[in-house]
């Protein structure tokens, strides 16, 4: 394990048991950032401004080989209940009227979530922000949650005026938000003020539990008008020079593993300087804005750190920021034509205004490209919505200075399922096992705790036999088993776009070993075809069914 100063995504840490004892529980903060490319805050490279989230990494544990899932609700399944998607994802209820553009699935109640354990150990449970596992029975109040305010769906815009039809829900009341909004709301300050007002209303005779799931930085992007500008002509050099950029001062940091670099990287966008400069001048106005709704989560995670601070609290609360897999790529808004756009939505043409002085106002529904997703991603390969590192790993970081040494960077392999036992260790619990539970029966876990990695007792976390395996759609695939990895997404090109939606289009099974090139630039399935042989076999066995 090196320990440096590094940058890491976004990940908050919560509180270490180890440092207290079980009547001394720390107060556990996590934050959750949608869509965050891999070097997109300063401590893993970004030129973004990011002084409160480099902060905490700087004096915690960077972590640069978190697996996540391709995708926000696969990855929540896997994080919250600590199990494969395939077993935690259950069809919404046939008697509920589940509105057009909600997602098809929710958490399984066959597992317990994270808050409704951590309450069981006696912590006050709040959440505030994206939940996407479920409405009603499956909403976050009947799921653990003392206190919540949450967007149910998947996606919402910031300045509530275009809609997803998404429910919000405030202690157990669940209500449509349409027209309800009040003069300024912007999201992630109102979901920033709900944690915080919920942090404030505890009790302090037991701990807390917070969980601050911000829809920012998924599309559509959007700031309040006097954010609008700050990052204006930072952009202007294109995608091409800041993937450069990014990647040396990544590499200085520290958070870029053993054998990754861009010697190999092919990257899929068009070359910037083959764009157009009307092109060229959206695609940069869009990273602008993009830049400002990174910018806005730091100052807003900057708020719940001062009131930590004033109230004595910051040195007895893990915080944990984290990003839920790669960077999005969608072009919404900003589309060329020259390659498909990954987005599903239908968003009312006659509401909807993507001219160029519109960017970021209320009524544009525009993401940043291809291009610049790429470029917070390199040199891994390729972003979320794939199966492959660059939409699996999410940059995230842990602090906590009663367990975790401040300035590490671990490159150790963990997963969004671990954190589930590492919070109920740092708590002073443990998963009671499959059996009875709160009045159902639940299923035993999959992941493992890294709270003694994080403290330095331990160089890894899984032993090389451990297996974790992914399904996106219903054919694409991927598993990890100690250095190997197999993955059967399409290989995709300048030509090809950036992959389809469906899990039905799927390639060949590739090969890689990630130890010696976690760029996935060299295939050994060839090579080695029993193993990857064997490998698919484990995956089609394990993983792309239910196991339960």
């Amino acid at each position: 394990m090196t320990r440096k100063w590094t940058p890491l995504i976004v990940l908050g840490l919560l509180a270490s048991a180890g440092a207290h004892a079980q009547d001394e529980q720390p107060n556990i903060l996590w934050v959750v950032v949608d869509d965050l490319g891999f070097t997109d805050l300063g401590a893993f490279g970004s030129e973004i401004p990011t002084p409160n989230l480099d902060r905490l990494a700087f004096e915690g544990m960077r972590l640069t080989n978190l697996h996540a899932a391709a995708n926000c609700q696969a990855t929540r399944l896997m994080m919250m209940a600590s199990t494969s998607i395939a077993n935690a994802r259950v069809p919404f209820p046939e008697h509920l009227e589940i509105p057009a553009g909600q997602r098809d699935s929710e958490l399984s109640q066959d597992w317990a979530t994270i808050a409704e354990l951590l309450k069981d150990a006696g912590y006050q449970t709040y959440m505030a922000g994206k939940w996407d596992l479920g409405a009603y029975e499956g909403s976050p109040i009947n799921r653990g949650f003392d206190r919540a305010y949450a967007l149910i769906g998947a996606s919402t815009n910031y300045l509530g005026d275009i809609m997803h039809p998404v429910a919000f829900e405030d202690d157990g009341r669940l209500f449509e938000p349409v027209g309800e909004f009040p003069d300024g709301y912007y999201s992630t300050e109102h979901f920033t003020d709900k944690i915080l007002e919920y942090v404030q209303s505890s009790d302090h005779a037991s701990p807390w539990f917070a969980f601050l799931s911000f829809n920012a930085v998924h599309w559509p992007l959007q700031l309040p008008e006097d954010w609008l500008d700050r990052h204006s002509g930072r952009y202007d050099a294109g995608y091409d020079v800041l993937r450069e950029q990014r990647v040396a001062r990544a590499t200085e940091l520290g958070v870029i593993p053993d054998g990754l670099s861009l010697e190999k990287f092919e990257p899929i966008a068009e070359l910037w300087a083959r764009l157009s400069p009307q092109e060229q001048r959206r695609y940069s106005r869009a990273q602008e804005i993009y830049a400002g709704v990174v910018e806005y989560v730091d100052m807003s995670v900057g708020r719940l750190v001062d009131y930590l601070e004033e109230t004595d609290q910051l040195d007895n609360t893990l915080i944990m920021v984290m990003s839920d897999h790669g960077g999005s790529a969608e072009e919404s808004g900003v589309t060329t034509g020259r390659l498909p756009s990954l987005s599903r939505m239908r968003a009312d043409p006659d509401v909807v205004d993507n001219s160029l002085g519109n960017f970021g106002r209320s009524g544009s529904w525009i993401d940043h490209g291809i291009g610049f997703a790429e470029a917070a991603s390199a040199p891994l390969r390729q972003y979320k919505a794939t199966l492959n590192e660059g939409g699996l790993r999410a940059a995230s970081f842990v602090r906590y200075p009663g367990g975790i040494p401040a300035g590490g960077v671990s490159h150790t392999f963990v997963t969004v399922m671990d954190i589930l036992p590492t919070f109920l260790e740092v708590a002073g619990t443990k998963h009671p096992g499959a059996g009875e539970f709160q009045g159902r029966q639940i299923n035993d876990i999959l992941g493992r705790s890294f709270l003694a990695h994080l403290k330095g007792e331990t160089e890894t976390v899984h032993p090389p036999s451990y297996t974790v395996g992914w399904i996106r759609g219903d054919a694409a695939g991927a598993l990890i088993r100690g250095d190997y990895k197999i993955v059967n997404d399409l290989e995709m090109g300048p030509t090809q776009g950036p992959g389809p939606g469906s899990g039905s289009a799927v390639g060949r099974w590739r090969l890689y070993n990630l130890a010696e090139d976690p760029g996935e630039t060299n295939d050994l399935s060839s090579e080695l075809p029993e193993l990857t042989a064997e490998l698919v076999t484990e995956w089609e066995t394990n993983w792309r069914q239910p196991t339960r």
